[in-house]
């Protein structure tokens, strides 16, 4: 699970830098990816907030593309 995470994380990164706005969705995707991870793996509520947090701005990011 965390393996895809980052490559999702990375993909999005990379897709940004090109300045496509379809980095957003998959930081979005990544930050369920990785919110998932956080609960169901390593148990970890700092990881969780702050892919709320990641999550809340990709959604932004998006919207205001």
């Amino acid at each position: 699970m965390d393996w895809i995470a980052m490559v999702v994380t990375l993909a999005s990164s990379y897709l940004l830098s090109k300045k496509l706005k379809w980095g957003w969705v998959l930081s979005v995707i990544a930050s369920v990816l990785w919110m998932v991870y956080g609960i169901w793996t390593i148990h970890s509520i700092p990881v969780v907030i702050l892919n709320v947090v990641l999550f809340t701005i990709a959604i932004r990011g998006f919207r205001t593309w």
